[in-house]
């Protein structure tokens, strides 16, 4: 009985982190449940104060680590009921070791594919196992890897948004006639609409770089969308059709990035498109850009 419940609680903990890594690396628009716990839980740490730039980055690492303990700890538990009569040992004496941290040590060495060659496996199905374990942990390690690959680019994209916009705001130029031309206007604000639709996938398909907070108001979508708020206003107020119909298209955009941020993160709420954007800007410590 004993055996049976230490082999099925490890299992438990492998089908857990597993299955979390599967749905937040290789399945499109998911994020597993831990990982999404994790982040919301270090993010609720930083209510009512401006959130550090390195909460993200630190979030991920924390995230990877609850992965490896709950692995490590999985084989540990399956390896235990054949401690020690499974293992052959060179050198050292497993009754001097406490039989847990033991199979907890040589999980370890199996993840991490050291080989100590102190302890071995014996019997034919840990030896079976230990390799499988290996392979767990290079495929942890390069899920990892692949994590920070997807993570980073979006980012650089979400930056570039906002210093477009930001750059946008600062040039003073006015998306109405006669300051420019309806045409060029047009193509100006549906070029905004274009960004922030890709920022909305990215944040469907990244959903964890809402957490990444930046320090510089220029950097800062979050406080940059103020200023794209201001183009659709000016633009759906034309009396141009083209460009009138190009403020229409924005305005489209802005309410789905809008719902996306309602429906993924629980703690955004507002009445309104506009609310709803500033309350992420104050999430993320910044105000709304507004001319």
């Amino acid at each position: 009985m004993t055996t049976f419940l230490s082999t099925a609680a490890g299992v438990l903990l492998l089908v857990v982190a597993l299955n979390d890594v599967f749905h937040t690396l290789l399945r499109p628009a998911s994020t597993g449940r831990l990982t999404t716990l994790v982040f919301r839980t270090v993010w609720g740490m930083s209510r009512g104060r401006r959130p550090l730039a390195v909460s993200g980055p630190l979030t991920v690492l924390a995230t990877i680590s609850v992965w490896i303990v709950l692995v490590t700890l999985g084989w540990a538990l399956v390896y235990l009921p054949h401690f020690p009569d499974g293992f052959s040992y060179s050198g050292v004496n497993p009754a001097d070791y406490n039989p847990f941290l033991e199979v907890i040590t040589f999980s370890l060495v199996a993840l991490t594919t050291l080989g100590l060659g102190d302890v071995v496996p014996a019997e034919p199905i840990i030896r079976f196992l230990s390799p499988l374990e290996a392979l767990t942990g290079f495929a942890l390690l390069s899920a990892s890897v692949s994590w920070y690959m997807q993570l980073y680019p979006a980012l650089a994209r979400r930056r570039a948004v906002a210093i477009e916009l930001t750059s946008l705001h600062e040039s003073g130029i006015r998306m109405t006639p006669p300051a420019v031309s309806a045409g060029y206007a047009a193509s100006v604000v549906s070029s905004v609409a274009r960004s922030l639709a890709e920022l909305t996938a990215d944040l469907v398909q990244n959903t964890e770089i809402f957490y990444f907070a930046e320090r510089d108001d220029r950097l800062s979508v979050t406080r940059a969308i103020g200023y794209a708020i201001d183009v659709r206003d000016a633009a759906r107020a034309s009396g141009d059709g083209d460009l009138r119909a190009a403020g229409v298209l924005l305005e489209k955009v802005l309410d789905e990035l809008a719902r996306v941020l309602t429906e993924q993160y629980p703690h955004v709420t507002g009445e309104s498109t506009d609310a709803i954007l500033r309350a992420v800007a104050g999430s993320h410590g910044h105000q709304l850009g507004s001319s």
